[in-house]
C-alpha cells in the first residue's frame, strides 16, 4: 500500500476537511474516520484524480456527520503528570489520585480518591504502574462477574459458553473470535456498568451470529430489550 504524503483536503460547504490518502491494488474506495479524528481515504491505485474527487465529494456530508459526532463523545481522562489531584475513572463515575509517601503498597480507592503510596512522588513511573495495576485488577474482577451474569441470559437463547480475554484494544470495546473466546477491552472497567453489559451481550450474541444480519439484532434484543439506549451512553465515550 502506497500513502500519498501530500496534505489532501475537500471542501464541504464553508468547511475544509483534510484527509489521508492511501492508494493500493483494491477495486472500491473506503473511507476511514478514527477515534482521533483522522480521516483515511483507501482507494484503487488506477483511479483518475477526477474519480478520485467525484467520489470523495459524495462521501463529504458522511464525513463531517461523523467527526461531529465523534467531537461530541468525552474521552476517557488519563492522568498526564502522575500527581495528586487528576482526574480517574471507574465505572463512570469521576475520581482523584492521591499520591502519598508511604512503603510501595496497592493501590486502593477511598471514598472519591484513588491512593497511591510511593517512596519518591516524583517517580512517576512507579505510579503509573501501580494505577495500573489496580485497573487490571479491578477489569478482570468486574468483567468476569458481569460476563459470567450476561451469559447466564445468553445461554438461554442457545449461545455457547465463551473463554475470556481482557488487553488494550485501541479502537474497540470487544471483539469476538470464531474459536468462541470474547476480548474485553480493558478501558471498558472506566464506563458505566450499563455499558460494559452491552458489550459483553453484544459480543455474546457474537458466538452465535458472526454478523451484524437481522438475527443477531433479534438475538441482542431478546438477552438485552434496552441495548440501543445502553449503546447511545457507550458511545459518549471515547478511547483514549
Amino acid at each position: 500500500m502506497k500513502i500519498d504524503q501530500v496534505q489532501h483536503t475537500i471542501e464541504f460547504g464553508t468547511r475544509k476537511i483534510c484527509y489521508r490518502l492511501h492508494l493500493s491494488d483494491r477495486k472500491n474506495l473506503r473511507v476511514v474516520v478514527t477515534p482521533e479524528l483522522m480521516v483515511d481515504i483507501f482507494a484503487p491505485e488506477t483511479a483518475t484524480d477526477q474519480e478520485l474527487n467525484s467520489a470523495i465529494k459524495k462521501k463529504a456530508p458522511w464525513i463531517a456527520k461523523t467527526l461531529d459526532k465523534l467531537e461530541g463523545y468525552h474521552p476517557l481522562p488519563v492522568p498526564q503528570q502522575y500527581v495528586s489531584g487528576e482526574t480517574l475513572v471507574y465505572l463512570g463515575r469521576q475520581y482523584r489520585l492521591k499520591v502519598e509517601y508511604g512503603v510501595s503498597q496497592p493501590a486502593k480507592l477511598i471514598g472519591r480518591f484513588l491512593w497511591v503510596w510511593v517512596i519518591d512522588k516524583t517517580d512517576t513511573q512507579n505510579i503509573k504502574k501501580s494505577i495500573e495495576a489496580w485497573y487490571r485488577k479491578r477489569a478482570h474482577d468486574v468483567l468476569a462477574r458481569y460476563t459470567k451474569s450476561c451469559y447466564q441470559v445468553a445461554s438461554r437463547h442457545g449461545v455457547p459458553e465463551p473463554g475470556m480475554t481482557i488487553r488494550h484494544m485501541r479502537r474497540r470495546w470487544g471483539s469476538c473470535s470464531p474459536s468462541g473466546r470474547i476480548t474485553l477491552n480493558l478501558d471498558l472497567i472506566k464506563v458505566p456498568v450499563h455499558c460494559i453489559e452491552y458489550v459483553i451481550t453484544h459480543e455474546l450474541c457474537h458466538l452465535k451470529h458472526h454478523n451484524h444480519a437481522k438475527s443477531f439484532y433479534s438475538l441482542l434484543t431478546r438477552c438485552l430489550p434496552n441495548w440501543r439506549q445502553r449503546k447511545e451512553l457507550l458511545d459518549k465515550f471515547r478511547l483514549s
